[in-house]
């Protein structure tokens, strides 16, 4: 257990300081005080390196919580986690492409499958509310464009 969970951790550090480092040219703040499109990734960033340090220290300074504990990655539930995950970076892939609307408008029923909900009207109400309302709070609220299709820029 100690070695997976010192892994988990070097990934979380090693993921948190690549955030930084693909958005090295991003604002984090505008000059009047508005976040800058690297304000959200630095703050995921620094999530993801305090959550990996907080491992690193509970696996070395408490060695006797995770004792006698076994690790099975082929496990059902982690199965269904992995999958989810693929669906996670396709979104990401296809949100470079089709944008945020239309990559949201695919994945999350995907995701909703994924965790179980068969009813299509809640699938089709949820995804559409959900997309409309957080596209609404970034464009309106926050001012910040959301990634637009390739093919209409």
């Amino acid at each position: 257990m100690k070695k997976y969970n010192v892994l988990v951790a070097a990934v979380s550090i090693l993921l948190g300081l690549a955030i930084f480092w693909f958005s090295r040219g991003l604002t984090t703040m505008s000059p009047d005080g508005v976040p800058g499109e690297a304000f959200w990734p630095h703050m995921i960033a620094w999530l993801l390196i305090g959550l990996g340090i907080l491992q690193l220290i509970e696996v070395f300074a408490f060695p006797a919580i995770n004792a006698g504990r076994e690790v099975i990655l082929g496990a059902p539930g982690n199965l269904w986690a992995y999958l989810t995950a693929a669906v996670a970076f396709g979104f990401a892939t296809l949100m470079a492409w089709a944008g945020f609307v239309i990559g949201g408008v695919i994945i999350m029923p995907i995701v909703m499958l994924i965790m179980g909900e068969r009813r299509p009207l809640i699938i089709g109400v949820t995804t559409v509310a959900a997309i409309g309302v957080i596209w609404f709070f970034f464009v309106h609220i926050f001012n910040i464009s959301l990634p637009a299709p390739a093919f209409l820029e």
